[in-house]
């Protein structure tokens, strides 16, 4: 294996990246980083609404809540306007709140309830589907035969042209679980990202991609004013 390239993105390769997302796939985005997610959060929501994308937040156990109060304590403010949220657990909310779920954990009652209230929201129109706070729901099932219900739903969805779904985990939390469900997750995902911290910088790790970019490197380094900045 060659060693990975490095390089610093620019704004436009941020917006090539996002452009390599595709409807039908599943990217799993893993985040050691201090600030990583809030960042990937950030230019997602405001590259939907650049390009007219509906957006669904699957919001679990205030996951959500949690990433735009940092955006408030970091002088975020992306567009919200195109973004329904839906609740699982928890009882904060932001955004346009359209549906609100108790914790089950049956998961296909779950995977049930939760595809029933998206398609009264939306429809069958096109969507990007953003699940915050995965692994909370993953610490609370019981054993592997509920992650594998949940998994399989995850590949059942892959081809549906009509959502591009992007999860991001916390990798430290989900990792210290005792049984760890990441390699199930990766296994079904179309792409992997892995967020990490180096100085001042954020490196996006394409461990499994179906990204082309920069002449096939596979870890950028990103500036957070260059996020910001382009957004």
């Amino acid at each position: 294996m060659k060693d990975a390239k490095l390089a610093v993105a620019t704004a436009k390769d941020i917006e090539r990246i996002l452009d390599e997302v595709r409807f039908g796939g599943f990217t799993l985005v893993k985040n050691y980083s201090m600030v990583g997610a809030e960042l990937m959060l950030y230019a997602l929501l405001n590259y939907t609404y650049g390009h007219s994308l509906p957006v669904i937040v699957e919001d679990i156990f205030d996951a959500f809540v949690g990433y735009v109060r940092h955006f408030d304590v970091m002088g975020l403010a992306p567009p919200m306007d195109h973004v329904g949220v839906l609740k699982v657990g928890g009882i904060d909310e932001v955004g346009n709140v359209f549906g609100k779920l108790q914790f089950e954990a049956d998961p296909l009652l779950y995977i049930k309830k939760k595809e029933r209230a998206v398609k009264e929201a939306i429809g069958d129109d096109p969507h990007v589907y953003i699940i915050t706070g995965f692994e909370r729901l993953l610490g609370f099932q019981r054993d592997i035969k509920s992650v594998y219900a949940i998994a399989s739903h995850m590949r059942e969805e892959l081809g549906n042209e009509k959502r591009l779904v992007i999860s991001i985990v916390e990798g430290h939390v989900i990792e210290g679980f005792p049984m760890n469900p990441l390699p199930l997750l990766e296994g079904v995902a179309t792409s992997v990202i892995e967020l990490h911290d180096r100085e001042d910088l954020v490196c996006l790790d394409l461990k499994k991609s179906v990204f082309n970019i920069l002449g096939g490197t596979n870890k950028l380094f990103i500036r957070p004013a260059d996020v910001v900045g382009w957004c």
